[in-house]
């Protein structure tokens, strides 16, 4: 009961930003223009200077190439629930508007501003390394895969471009992230100036992506429709089975295994309404999702960690 209530309250937390985030656009303090600047602020200014601080960090060279074993386990797990999505998006004949956001939501988890504080909650901070690990393929699929699809939404009957496809895979985040990688294996660390910038600058990224996250919340998009009932399965189902699945076959410890099952049924990624909103895609889609699975893994991921301790 107690590990139930405390991986409910780092949920609740999230919630009430978003629900601040709600009133400041209700009470029209932050109007349509504000919260695209936000988006952006937040995607090009902050989450970059964010990815790299975590990464240095939270990482020795020793063990990033150590936790790297376990790599094979979400990457195979998330890219197995990837293309499950992309094949229902097909099938259901969504909007191009809606079909990237559509599998994101689906197959890729909220790692750092849900996952992170959730799991240290259930599991303790020894869970942290095994969540960036989690987080480190995660990332690596959104900004790629994930990020291309959701920039797919602007144009999406213009023919391929190698350049413009470029453009949208290297963007700043994605680099960010390679960076601190770099960082770390090399043995190198940013100047202290640096250094500091860049964690006073990471540190806003978590509260005004909720914020801004929660300006575009609209209760009108939050009807059960055939495409939530699908993206629940693959949030709090689908994935957390491959997951399961894939550990099968390459042997873990059980408290990375468990902590990957459990990041793997996080609620969909906050960014995924950023880009969308950058990108001119659906956002007011990817909000209903975001704000539907953030508040049923409330009940879900408390049940799930319990669960999984007799698999």
């Amino acid at each position: 009961m107690q590990e139930f209530l405390q991986a409910a309250r780092g949920i609740l937390t999230i919630l009430i930003l978003l629900g601040v985030g709600y009133a400041l656009a209700r009470f029209q303090w932050v109007r349509k223009e504000e919260s695209e600047f936000l988006a952006r602020f937040v995607v090009y200014i902050t989450l970059p200077p964010y990815m790299v601080v975590n990464i240095t960090t939270s990482f020795t060279r020793t063990s990033l190439l150590h936790l790297g074993k376990g790599l094979p386990v979400p990457f195979f797990s998330m890219l197995s629930s990837y293309l499950c999505a992309v094949l229902l998006g097909y099938l259901l004949r969504l909007p191009a508007k809606r079909r990237g956001i559509f599998v994101v939501a689906f197959s890729l988890s909220n790692t750092i501003f849900v996952g992170l504080p959730v799991c240290q909650a259930l599991f303790g901070e020894r869970a942290t390394p095994f969540v960036l690990l989690y987080y480190m393929v995660n990332t690596t699929l959104f900004w790629t895969l994930g990020a291309f699809g959701i920039a797919s939404s602007e144009n999406p009957r213009q023919g391929f471009s190698f350049a413009e496809t470029l453009r949208r895979i290297l963007n700043p985040p994605f680099l960010a992230f390679f960076l601190g990688v770099a960082l770390v294996l090399l043995g190198l660390s940013l100047p202290p100036l640096l250094a500091e910038t860049a964690r006073l600058l990471g540190n806003l990224t978590t509260p005004l992506s909720l914020l801004c996250v929660g300006t575009t919340i609209d209760t009108k998009h939050l009807r059960l429709t055939r495409d939530l009932v699908l993206v629940l399965l693959g949030r709090f189902l689908i994935s957390p089975l491959l997951v399961l699945a894939v550990a099968t076959l390459f042997p873990l410890p059980e408290l990375m295994k468990e902590v990957f099952v459990v990041m793997s049924a996080m609620p969909v990624m906050m960014q995924s309404s950023l880009l969308a909103r950058v990108y001119s895609a659906d956002y007011e889609y990817a909000t209903g999702m975001i704000a539907a699975t953030t508040a049923l893994s409330i009940l879900v991921i408390p049940l799930l960690k319990v669960g999984i301790q007799y698999l």
